[in-house]
């Protein structure tokens, strides 16, 4: 069963960090031509790293979600573990792939070169290597950097692989003592910003966003569906606040700080988008999405981002949030007095969502991929607006910094544009017939009886 509400947030949450990078991008672009003008991506996208946290949350969902079958033991957790390494490792491999070869192509082999004493921090070049194919704690980050919520990822697996070794209806327990060990051994310190050790990522607290994924899977796999609708209002608008107002301190915010803010609101988020899939209510993601996209444009246009004063953002955010609340309301009375005196019309109007939910649904489909190609793509791209921008007739479009707009909306849509195509790409021609290749070698290698109906 494919949870169409809940791919497409996975879409949602791969752009939340593509556009974060592409301002981060586009702000180092400005400063290399010299100049100071500010970037056109901002406002709730400076929040983009919550994407990560939505991540993180889904994965919690999915990995209760696809194991209610209640198969447990040693084969069932082998095939689960087979499954979730050869689902990550092949693809993190290729584009890990790719920026290890242009490194050293940059900096030659040796790797005593300024480009990998920067990359790496000092490190020996085949450690730091090693460690990051196999997605292993270090101090610096992966040799590509967004790897580092894939060692996250690989734990929260390997943990949730213990778990299908014991009898199912101790699931909720066992996730209930996780979730203790790890709060427990963050509030004693034993946590840091970033996870460098296998001590810190055990107990970081985003992982406690996983745990809340596997709660709401509980839930809904146990039928316990409530109010979906309005709860997907709720949590939209919640997000969206966070996305607006949060500004909090670097290393509480990269802790507890993101768990509160935005694991919270996304687990909630997910627990009613999970509900319209089950109850096959889909309609209720139109107010969501309308009222998304309003808020988003008002916060924009604002100009305030999260380095603004905390009292302009929070004003700026109780405005931006009331409207696009006030967006909800119109839209479900539109659609109510619609449905009254003009079903046809409305019939076509819910055609033309239908159609942009299945669009967002395959962008969730190429979301690994997306999150994985992006900077390579968008880093890549910077450097063609700097050797384009050189002219003077091409300066207005690809000079960066350049008076106006031109060159920032070619760089922001150019840039969207050719991430969405090159992890379409990576999907339909690596990943995808990766994924069925190693689903018939899982079938040969741990194949098994007819499994028990799933709970409703």
């Amino acid at each position: 069963m494919k949870l169409q509400s809940i791919q497409a947030l996975r879409g949602v949450a791969a752009l939340l960090v593509v556009m974060l990078h592409a301002r981060a991008l586009e702000i180092k672009g400005i400063a290399a031509n010299g100049l100071t003008e500010q970037p056109l991506i901002g406002g709730l996208f400076t929040n983009g790293f919550a994407g990560v946290d939505l991540f993180f949350v889904i994965s919690g969902f999915i990995m209760v979600f696809v194991t209610r079958d209640g198969l447990t033991g040693l084969k069932p957790a082998a095939s689960f573990l087979f499954a979730r390494v050869t689902r990550i490792y092949p693809v993190w491999w290729a584009f890990a792939g790719c920026i290890t070869i242009y490194m050293l192509a940059a900096h030659g082999v040796s790797g005593q070169s300024d480009g990998w004493h920067k990359v790496a921090f000092g490190h020996p070049m085949v450690p730091y290597l090693v460690k990051s194919f196999l997605l292993v704690p270090q101090e610096p980050f992966p040799v590509l950097n967004v790897g580092w919520t894939l060692i996250h990822e690989v734990y929260f697996y390997l943990v949730f692989t213990l778990f299908l070794l014991m009898p199912r209806r101790w699931l909720p327990l066992l996730l209930a003592i996780w979730t203790a060990i790890v709060a427990s051994g963050a509030l004693l310190g034993y946590s840091q910003p970033t996870a460098t050790t296998f001590l810190a990522l055990a107990v970081h607290p985003m992982t406690l966003e996983f745990t809340l994924g596997a709660a709401v899977g509980l839930a809904v796999t146990k039928g316990l569906i409530w109010r979906s609708g309005l709860l997907t209002l709720v949590a939209t608008l919640w997000l969206l606040a966070a996305l607006c107002y949060e500004g909090a301190g670097i290393d509480f915010l990269l802790q507890w700080g993101r768990v509160i803010s935005f694991g919270l609101p996304c687990a909630l988020l997910v627990y009613g988008c999970a509900g319209l899939d089950m109850t096959k209510r889909h309609a209720w993601l139109i107010p969501a999405l309308i009222g998304a996209l309003v808020t988003l444009a008002l916060y924009q246009l604002t100009g305030f981002d999260r380095n603004s004063p905390e009292a302009v953002r929070r004003g700026a955010t109780i405005l931006t949030v009331s409207v696009g609340a006030i967006a909800m309301a119109i839209v479900i009375w539109f659609g109510w007095l619609l449905g009254q005196r003009a079903p046809d019309q409305l019939r076509r109007i819910r055609s033309f969502f239908k159609s942009l939910l299945d669009g967002a649904v395959q962008v969730g489909d190429w979301s690994f991929a997306l999150y994985l190609s992006h900077l390579i793509v968008l880093s890549a791209l910077r450097n063609v607006f700097g050797l384009l921008g050189q002219s003077e007739s091409l300066a207005p479009f690809f000079r960066l910094g350049h008076p106006g707009v031109l060159d920032n909306i070619t760089f922001a849509v150019t840039g969207l544009i050719l991430t969405l195509t090159a992890s379409a790409l990576s999907y339909r021609f690596y990943e995808q017939p990766l994924t069925i290749l190693f689903g018939r070698l899982r079938e040969r290698l741990f194949r098994r009886g007819q499994p028990r109906p799933a709970p409703a």
